[in-house]
């Protein structure tokens, strides 16, 4: 695993385990839900970004690799 893997798949857990908490929180009618459900919500997204991000370095990379692999066998 990658650090930007790594990164992503630790901020998505983090965003679930806070947007359940502050839906919990919801429910007891506190008001403190609101900031603990944006953080959430935004700590999710930011995982969802970098996860996406990793993949999509990874398949930049092999093509990379292999466009330079079939360049040195021509010449």
């Amino acid at each position: 695993m990658n650090k930007h893997l790594l990164r992503g798949l630790t901020l998505l857990i983090i965003g679930a385990i806070t947007t359940t908490y502050s839906l919990n929180l919801m429910q007891a009618d506190s008001n403190f839900y609101k900031v603990i459900m944006t953080a959430g919500v935004l700590c999710f997204g930011g995982g969802v970004i970098m996860t996406m991000n990793s993949l999509f370095r990874k398949i930049d990379r092999s093509t990379l690799q292999r466009y330079r692999r079939d360049q040195q066998r021509i010449k």
